[in-house]
């Protein structure tokens, strides 16, 4: 959450219409048309307006308004007076790229994302001939080796994590099956089953409803709105079916078509949807309960499956209808690092011969 201070110098350097309002006039159909209508102009206020516009996920609008409010806000507070978007050079961006590392802060990720919010606008701009170059490509980014949070599971991590959910929602049930810690445990493995069986992302998870849910006599079909608003429905499989109709049976007997389906345990009567972050702690917990260390995340399912499925032969053409990847390039992005073990030369060493180092 803001403080007062940044509210003020956002309200002072650019229109109030980049506070909360914006987010919610971005889901405004008419607001929408409106915009639609209006070429853009060489303010600054002006073209963050139409780059947001330009985007469908209202998370991603929300990510990219965050970094452009807070160089923004920096500008204001170093007197720079940006009014234009061709006031942005290459001095800006080397104060800028300076800030933001010399926050202490912030890791290399996180810096780089920064300034790729930055250059995006600005090659928003460039396509639009507002500006002749993009003068990023002066900075140099950061590199973020070693900072990725999206590890794939192994298969035997897999096992283990959901072995752990269901025997903590088994031992539980055995106590009571009405107390808040055992429908907790059943919510958590209906959906770490869910997230690593559907590959969905988690924000797909979280929106996804009763009525999006078809049982079908030898099939069941969840239909979600995918990223940029196309419509996926896959087919899951049919353990995954039994877990959720357990779910709905135990803790949402009486849910309406309309009601979300993973809800809060604690606030069920008010049906209050999960939230990403809820979504992401349970992944993390359920992780180190099952004894592993190397960080991962939401992703990581995703990653996971698309993994485990070309370790077994799926076509990677079947990977991507299934992950909803427009590119194919993605795709092979989340199975390159199995890919890279399994024919890593060194990985086929036979060391067993070699010393034990802990004897």
């Amino acid at each position: 959450m803001e403080n007062e201070s940044e509210n003020k110098i956002i309200n002072i350097s650019v229109p109030s219409t980049l506070g909360n309002s914006l987010i919610q006039n971005l889901n405004s159909i008419e607001y929408l048309a409106e915009w639609a209508k209006r070429e853009p102009t060489n303010h600054i206020s002006d073209i963050i307006l139409h780059f947001l516009l330009s985007f469908s996920s209202l998370n991603t609008k929300k990510s990219y308004l965050f970094d452009l409010k807070e160089f923004l806000n920096f500008t204001f507070t170093e007197n720079m007076n940006i009014e234009y978007i061709n006031q942005i050079d290459e001095k800006t961006l080397i104060m800028w790229h300076d800030h933001l590392t010399n926050k202490g802060n912030l890791t290399q990720k996180s810096i780089r994302r920064k300034l790729n919010s930055l250059s995006s606008l600005l090659e928003f701009c460039k396509k639009r001939k507002l500006i002749t170059i993009n003068p990023m490509i002066f900075i140099q980014k950061p590199k973020h080796k070693g900072e990725s949070k999206t590890n794939a599971f192994t298969l035997e991590e897999v096992k283990s994590i959901l072995y752990h959910c269901e025997k903590e929602y088994e031992l539980l049930t055995q106590e009571n099956s009405n107390t808040k810690k055992c429908k907790s445990a059943l919510l958590n493995y209906s959906i770490l089953v869910t997230l690593l069986s559907v590959g969905m992302r988690v924000n797909e998870l979280c929106e996804l409803k009763i009525k999006d849910i078809e049982f079908a006599s030898d099939f069941t079909r969840l239909h979600m709105t995918a990223k940029g608003n196309k419509e996926h429905s896959p087919i899951i499989h049919h353990k995954t079916s039994q877990i959720i109709k357990k779910y709905i049976h135990e803790l949402r007997p009486n849910a309406k078509e309309d009601d979300y389906l993973f809800i809060r345990v604690q606030n069920v009567k008010n049906n209050t949807k999960l939230t990403q972050p809820a979504i992401y702690k349970m992944v993390i917990e359920s992780a180190k309960k099952a004894g592993i260390e190397k960080k991962v995340s939401t992703h990581s399912c995703r990653a996971t499956l698309a993994t485990l499925l070309h370790n077994q032969g799926t076509p990677i053409g079947q990977i991507q209808t299934l992950l909803n990847h427009k590119d194919i390039t993605t795709t092979s992005i989340y199975i390159k690092k199995a890919n890279e073990i399994e024919e890593s030369a060194a990985m086929k060493l036979n060391l067993s011969h070699f010393p034990d180092p802990n004897k």
